[in-house]
């Protein structure tokens, strides 16, 4: 049976080899963000509850890390939504850490580190990497556009007072996108807050796959200057992944909507992923033309490559 929660490992830009988390529906978010690379929100809310029973996510997860943990380097609690919104997030990053030694990763928009019970669920966590992509309330609800009960500024204060007691590793990504926040006014506006927050690392990158709102471009290179102006010392996580996502079976439809469902995939990734002595380039182009007439999957060019993501029929 194909893992329900549990996905990967994957390639990671920042943790290596990853081994997913999802314990959300599909796009069940507080934010609905213009660039999100996994389409709009269709689940809009800021109300913590579990979605799925804790013990079936738990049992996921003890035999999923059993089978996949020598080639893992980091379980990621991250997916098609915000995990935070997960009300018994503590006992299951709780559980993961009983069941492995591998460093447990909250990826995070960062929404509810306010919230005492969320900042008490992610002190158990090894790593934290929120996003802060606006220094004012005015930019983020233009970027992230979130749900009405989010106060920009409790927000930040969230930021500053989780990080002071929070005794692991602490980074903040930004997404630049061109004529939105690519401006020195506007970065330093985002870097008077770091300062504030004083997180571990501070890691920037583009919108590198097909975003939400079809307007988001990548900044020009002339940002770079101005980047290394305003924040000095940075990661720049622009690279691709380096690596094949893992499958389970030779079921191609259904393996490759898990995968898409949470990480849209070029083409290419898709090639080196399925690609075996039986199945070749265009057994699979065949295939992905097949599920694109069927409306399960879309095809999209985004800055001159080719990416696949499901239909929103699909993901409802």
């Amino acid at each position: 049976m194909l893992p329900k929660f549990c996905y990967g490992p994957v390639p990671s830009r920042r943790l290596g080899r990853s081994i997913g988390i999802d314990i959300l529906p599909s796009k069940t978010c507080n934010y609905q963000c213009i660039y999100c690379q996994l389409g709009k929100t269709t689940h809009f809310s800021n109300t913590r509850q579990n979605f799925f029973p804790k013990e079936d996510i738990i049992n996921e997860i003890k035999k999923f890390i059993k089978s996949n943990e020598e080639k893992t380097d980091y379980i990621t609690f991250v997916g098609s939504g915000e995990p935070t919104l997960y009300r018994d997030l503590r006992d299951l990053i709780i559980s993961a850490k009983n069941i492995s030694e591998k460093p447990i990763c909250v990826i995070t928009n960062g929404s509810l580190l306010s919230d005492e019970e969320v900042q008490q669920a992610l002190m158990n966590s090894d790593v934290v990497l929120p996003t802060l992509d606006a220094g004012d309330e005015k930019l983020f609800i233009k970027i992230n556009r979130p749900h009405p009960s989010i106060n920009f500024e409790k927000m930040i204060q969230g930021y500053i007072d989780f990080r002071k007691e929070f005794n692991g590793k602490f980074g903040i990504e930004i997404l630049v996108m061109k004529g939105i926040n690519d401006s020195k006014e506007e970065l330093l506006k985002i870097k008077n807050k770091l300062d504030l927050i004083k997180p571990d690392r501070i890691d920037i990158k583009v919108p590198i796959r097909p975003p939400t709102e079809s307007w988001v471009q990548i900044p020009d290179k002339n940002v770079i200057p101005i980047l290394n102006d305003v924040f000095g010392e940075y990661n720049n996580i622009n690279f691709p992944e380096r690596g094949n996502f893992s499958v389970f079976s030779s079921n191609f439809e259904m393996e490759l909507k898990n995968l898409i469902e949470r990480h849209p995939m070029k083409q290419e990734q898709i090639f080196e992923t399925f690609c075996s002595k039986e199945f070749n380039e265009q057994d699979i182009l065949l295939k992905l033309s097949i599920l694109a007439s069927q409306n399960k999957i879309k095809k999209e060019i985004y800055n001159n490559q080719t990416f696949w993501k499901l239909t929103s029929q699909s993901i409802q």
